[in-house]
């Protein structure tokens, strides 16, 4: 059997969608070295999160760079800053939270002590300190992201004293952050 008809058959049995070279100029055909089709290079990802949010394009690279670093799915984070700040890196909520991802100065500096409120609107800085928040948040809750980010939006003391109580906190944020992710944050 020929090169190109085993990689060929392995592909198939293993149900990957490969691309074999092309025969060179000569006519002679290469020696097969299959490219696995239908895995986007993380920049192009990056671009459709771009377009999907009006975002800056080397935003969302740095969005997308980091929600994979940290092992956290990317169209989680993508919704959890498009429900927390709309994508404004200088954005500041009510109850004193800052940046792309509303940390509060004293939480990140659980995670950073040079955290400070004008550092904390440095997208990479609000980014990395954010998104150790989050992940340390789904561990505790077992990698439930509904608790996770319940826990994450409304603080872990709050969220875990109303289940203490055998109470589940009804917030529309969690729901609203995962509709941005369908099935796979689930």
């Amino acid at each position: 059997m020929s090169q190109h008809r085993s990689a060929v058959l392995i592909a198939a049995v293993l149900g990957l969608g490969l691309a074999l070279p092309p025969r060179s100029l000569t006519g002679v055909l290469r020696a097969p070295q299959p490219v696995i089709v239908g895995i986007a290079p993380a920049d192009t990802v990056a671009a459709t999160y771009a377009a999907r949010y009006k975002i800056d394009p080397e935003l969302a690279g740095t969005i997308h760079r980091l929600a994979v670093e940290n092992g956290l799915e990317p169209a989680a984070v993508f919704g959890l800053i498009a429900t927390e700040s709309a994508f404004n890196a200088r954005a500041v909520g009510q109850a004193g939270a800052v940046g792309l991802m509303q940390i509060k100065p004293s939480t990140a500096r659980a995670y950073d002590s040079r955290a400070t409120r004008e550092r904390l609107f440095n997208p990479e800085i609000n980014l990395r300190v954010g998104l150790t928040h989050l992940r340390r948040e789904l561990a505790h809750f077992g990698h439930d992201w509904t608790l996770g980010l319940l826990s994450y939006n409304m603080g872990r003391t709050r969220l875990s004293r109303a289940l203490s109580r055998g109470i589940v906190p009804r917030n529309e944020y969690a729901s609203k952050v995962l509709a941005h992710c369908g099935k796979l944050c689930t």
